[in-house]
């Protein structure tokens, strides 16, 4: 069909010309649009744009971006390192195998990778170094634990998963915390492995008195994922109003109890957020409306009656090498904005389980955060941590081979995510 070719070229052509991601999904869309014969006006288009962000669940993931600004900016990183590291530092590969649980709890709190990087990051990196692990893999660890943040609630990427599908966020919360949970045991695993092999040792010897104290003084930080969490799961909060509470939380701990930042400085933070904010919703309405007038032309019906007719385990692989090919050169939104509204229909149509494909999509699109060459946690490692490309590629290649492994394993052993949804009584 003449406007999918315009479509899907136009899409291709910007992308390469390093054309804005909304405007790359926007303009191919207006132009195909004016070619069809659909005989709709072309308000329709600002329209859709308008309807694609007018959505009461959307406005958890400003929300929750806020307070990931909040917290990346303040003291709770630095105590849920003391936690951890007061926890499981005394093994060897303890200061690494901490790093990962860090990076853990502080995806429960934020839900974004990007904000882990930049505020636990400079915070163990150097510990690290000091402890004798290589400076490729201690850059490695640090982004790619931070991707955990993507698979734990709260995920912004799960948010966007479920509203572009219809599933319950709830749902796919829970099956994309049992993604994370694989990912995080082989990453602990590993570090073990690293430790042993490099022969490093324990950080620190095991006090009873030490790690007391160190839960004492992130106490109020350690609270926060069980406030999300546990308003979300007990009914008491919508995702929404778990997203508006963890902000006021965050602010009241970080500027009244920690006193890490002051008033004037949420000024500050409200600024950085905006602007992450007014992008994301910009490109949501963007990518709405390529997903709507692809759906008018009932493009993902032709894409399930063209890969939907093997088995869900060949449709499965063919899901994660779009996804992951995806996650190589756009932002792991983008791509489920864009492409879950079209591969959904012929998961569907192939009977695979709507939760369990959340949790596969967001897993790969946290695999995407650290593959080359356009992973943004890359460049973030390479400002972060003041290295250069090729140091930071390397030391993520044997995490991306360990997020391989937890990707078949998550696709092909449904029960290793699905036993989370089904325990709570979700399902």
């Amino acid at each position: 069909m003449p406007y999918l070719a315009i479509l899907l070229i136009g899409l291709g052509t910007l992308l390469v010309l390093s054309v804005p991601i909304f405007l790359s999904l926007l303009l191919p869309t207006i132009v195909a649009f004016n070619a069809s014969d659909l005989g709709l006006p072309a308000l329709s288009i600002a329209q859709r744009a308008v309807q694609g962000v007018n959505i009461a669940p959307l406005l958890a993931i400003p929300l929750f971006i806020f307070a990931a600004d909040v917290i990346s900016r303040g003291e709770i990183g630095n105590r849920l390192v003391a936690v951890a590291d007061a926890l499981v530092g005394h093994i060897p590969g303890g200061l690494a195998i901490a790093t990962a649980l860090t990076m853990a709890v502080f995806g429960a709190i934020s839900g974004i990778g990007v904000a882990a990087v930049v505020s636990v990051g400079p915070i163990v990196y150097p510990a690290l170094i000091k402890q004798g692990y290589s400076k490729p893999f201690s850059i490695g660890l640090i982004l790619t634990g931070s991707t955990l943040a993507m698979l734990i609630p709260p995920s912004v990427a799960v948010i966007l998963y479920c509203l572009q599908t219809g599933q319950s966020i709830a749902k796919v919360f829970l099956s994309a915390f049992g993604a994370g949970i694989v990912f995080l045991i082989l990453l602990i695993l590993y570090s073990l492995f690293y430790a042993l092999r490099h022969r490093i040792g324990a950080s620190r010897r095991f006090s009873l008195s030490e790690t007391t104290r160190a839960f004492r003084r992130a106490g109020w930080s350690l609270m926060l994922p069980v406030i999300i969490l546990g308003g979300i799961y007990t009914g008491y909060f919508t995702v929404t109003e778990a997203a508006a509470v963890s902000a006021v939380y965050a602010i009241f701990v970080e500027v009244l109890i920690y006193r890490r930042l002051k008033l004037r400085d949420l000024f500050d933070v409200t600024g950085t957020s905006a602007g992450t904010i007014a992008m994301l919703l910009i490109l949501i309405a963007a990518g709405s409306v390529m997903t709507w007038f692809m759906t008018v032309q009932q493009v993902p019906q032709m894409i399930a009656n063209a890969i939907g007719q093997g088995s869900a385990e060949s449709l499965l692989l063919i899901v994660n090498g779009i996804f992951m090919l995806a996650g190589m050169f756009i932002d792991p939104n983008s791509a489920i904005i864009v492409l879950a509204p079209l591969i959904y229909p012929a998961a569907m149509a192939a009977g695979i389980d709507p939760i369990h494909l959340g949790a596969i999509l967001t897993l790969n699109l946290a695999i995407g955060m650290v593959s080359p060459p356009f992973g943004i946690n890359l460049f973030v490692g390479i400002v972060t941590f003041k290295s250069y490309f090729a140091e930071v590629v390397r030391g993520c290649l044997p995490f991306l081979a360990i997020a391989l492994v937890a990707l078949v394993i998550v696709t092909y052993l449904p029960a290793a995510v699905m036993w989370m949804p089904r325990l709570s009584g979700v399902m």
